[in-house]
Order: structure tokens, then sequence, then C-alpha cells
């Protein structure tokens, strides 16, 4: 689809409520807090009551509006068309959702820090308090020198077990769990934590004991700080990204 194409292709009518729309919303939050990937990375939400996903296109994270999102099949067949076609190297979100009932919610970035902390053995620790909320649920990716891409989503579905975020080596990460609003603040704290980490292991800084981290952990889910961090990051969107929200008004 060529550029005016894009541009002249109707919006799809939607509310502030529409999968679509989130997902637009998530990708732009992303973004402001440097978790872009350049034309990489995807955001993707399940679809309830069937096999099939919502998933992003390749474009920078804070271009994407609901009409770019497509619906696409477990078996990998795009059932609904956006205006931009999806990602390819989408496989391994199909692979989870199978294996995962409890994910909803699917995010790939190659942001800057998780990046930097994937090419060293050291593992993701609380050396800021808000690691505190991914406490045990990080893993390192296992390099395989013979895997081949239609193997990676098994690979991936086996050493994430049953957490919430996997480093990839030289690579950047992957997050999943029960909500896109969730998925997408543990996807940025882990980011913003993994910078503090790199910063303070390089003075010779030390994570925080296991006690204090858990009554961290504690502490900030019964505040709901998730959720407070996802509604000021959505509030700042009404200011910084119009058009997200023109779409709205077209509709």
């Amino acid at each position: 689809m060529s550029v005016t194409e894009i541009r002249n292709a109707p919006a799809r009518v939607v509310d502030e409520s529409d999968p679509r729309f989130r997902i637009a919303a998530a990708r732009r939050i992303l973004h402001r807090e440097g978790l872009d990937s350049q034309v990489g990375g995807h955001v993707s939400l399940r679809v309830p009551g069937e096999e099939a996903f919502l998933v992003t296109p390749f474009q920078y994270f804070d271009e994407t509006l609901p009409q770019h999102v497509s619906k696409v099949g477990f078996d990998m067949d795009v059932l609904e068309q956006g205006t931009l076609p999806a990602s390819v190297g989408i496989t391994f979100h199909a692979s989870i959702y199978r294996a995962r009932p409890d994910v909803q919610c699917v995010i790939h970035t190659h942001a800057r820090n998780m990046s930097v902390l994937s090419t060293t053995d050291v593992p993701f620790d609380v050396y800021y308090d808000y690691a505190a909320l991914l406490l045990d649920e990080v893993v390192p990716w296992v390099d395989d020198p013979q895997l081949v891409p239609s193997e990676e989503g098994e690979l991936m579905v086996e050493v994430l077990g049953d957490r919430k975020a996997l480093l990839m080596g030289h690579h950047g990460s992957l997050h999943v769990g029960d909500s896109l609003e969730h998925v997408t603040m543990e996807a940025l704290i882990m980011e913003l934590c993994a910078g503090y980490q790199l910063a303070a292991m390089a003075v010779g800084g030390k994570p925080l004991d296991r006690t204090r981290a858990e009554s961290y952990r504690t502490a900030y889910l019964k505040y709901g700080f998730r959720e407070q961090m996802w509604a000021a990051n959505y509030r700042r969107l009404l200011r910084s990204d119009p058009d997200l929200f023109a779409v709205l008004r077209a509709g």
C-alpha cells in the first residue's frame, strides 16, 4: 500500500475501549518512554473466544493507529488485514497464546537498556525498587545455534515457563501477562530498572535484599501502581498524540 493509500484509507469507527485503539495507545506510551524498536517489535492482544490475536505492523511505535492493526489466527492466517500488513516474525505470539491461557497480551521490544543487559551474564535484579514488581519473573534467553525460526516460539514457551518476561540475548525482551495495561507498564518499568541496574553495576552497586524487595512488591501491587502508571501515561497522550485521539472524533 502506498503512502497516499495509507493516508486516504478510511479510519475504523472506534471508541477508547476498542482493543485496536488500546494497542495503539500502548505502543505510543512505550515510544515515549524509550521502548521503541525502530520498525521492529510487536504488541499483540488475544481475541477473546477465538484462536486469534490482534497485532501491529512494521512501523515506529508512535505511528500506530487503530486501523493499522491486523487480526491473525493461531495458524498465522490473516483474518482481518489492517491498512498496513502485520509484522513478520510473530509466530511466537501464537505459540505463547496456545500454551498460556492466562496470557492476554504479548509485547516484544528492542529497548536499549534491556538489550544491553541481555548481552551480559548478569540476571535482571532489584537494583531499583520498582523492579520488585518483576521479582522472580524475568528469565534469560537460552542460545541454541541449531534453532530455526519455525521452532523459535516453542523454545520461547519452554524457556519462559510461567514467568512474565524473557531477556533475549543481544536482541531485546519479551513481556507477557494478564492485560494490555499491566504488560505495557511492566515492560516500561523493566526498561527503566535495567537502566538503573547497568548504572549501579558500573559503580559497584548491589541489589536489594530479598526481604525488602518482597515488601516493595507487596506495596506496589496493593496500591495499584501499574494501574496508576497506565492512567498517568494515558493522560499524557492526550497532549502529546492528538492524531491518535482524532480517530475517535472521526468516528
